[in-house]
């Protein structure tokens, strides 16, 4: 049994009493909420939440919708060594909203799973064969994110994502692109548009 309090049609708010050390919370004669001696609850249905009753600033750092974001982007050409995995540089930043990113490097300081994402723009003064971005974290690849063949001198655009486990404290992420070809290799340019580098806590460790 349980101690019942019942929002009744008729009679108003009806009390029952015994000592089970239960509290069941009723509507209509029909239980919605039971209140175990442990104080577990347990809810007859699903609570649905009003919209926007918990607010952004109610939330902790660890939780998805309050924790670390950030993108930056480049606003100057780099120079790429042929053959050669080379760090990509992003000198702006649109937001970070953790101080989380420096030196072309996401270092996230609370635990979790993070969505990363990057955009690169590639060209090659005469011949570009080979165009390779890769997500990086602590200095290793984390897969190709973006591998393709190439027969041209044009520009070439690609965005790649991953999504990555983030330790909190050590774990540090950064962009690299691969490029074979003839001629000046070169990515990003004075066109703030082009070479993009995000990332996100999607949800917390």
């Amino acid at each position: 049994m349980a101690v019942t309090l019942n929002a009744s049609t008729t009679a108003g708010l009806v009390q029952t009493a015994d000592t089970s050390g239960v509290l069941a919370l009723q509507t209509a004669g029909t239980t919605a909420v039971t209140i175990s001696s442990g104080q577990v609850a347990t809810f007859a249905q699903a609570p649905v939440l009003p919209a926007a009753s918990i607010p952004q600033a109610a939330l902790a750092a660890g939780v998805a919708g309050n924790g670390p974001a950030f993108t930056a982007y480049t606003n100057v050409e780099q120079t790429i060594t042929n053959a050669t995995f080379t760090q990509i540089a992003f000198q702006v930043e649109e937001f970070d909203t953790n101080s989380n990113f420096s030196s072309n490097t996401f270092t996230p300081t609370v635990a979790g799973y993070y969505q990363i994402t990057a955009t690169i723009v590639a060209k090659a003064a005469t011949t570009l064969s080979r165009f390779i971005i890769s997500i990086y974290k602590n200095g290793a690849t984390t897969g190709r994110q973006w591998d393709c063949d190439v027969d041209t001198n044009a520009f070439w655009f690609a965005t790649g994502s991953r999504l990555i486990y983030c330790n909190g404290t050590t774990d540090a992420i950064t962009v690299y692109l691969y490029m074979e070809g003839t001629g000046t290799l070169k990515t990003g340019s004075t066109d703030a548009n082009t070479n993009y580098f995000s990332g996100v806590l999607v949800r917390s460790a």
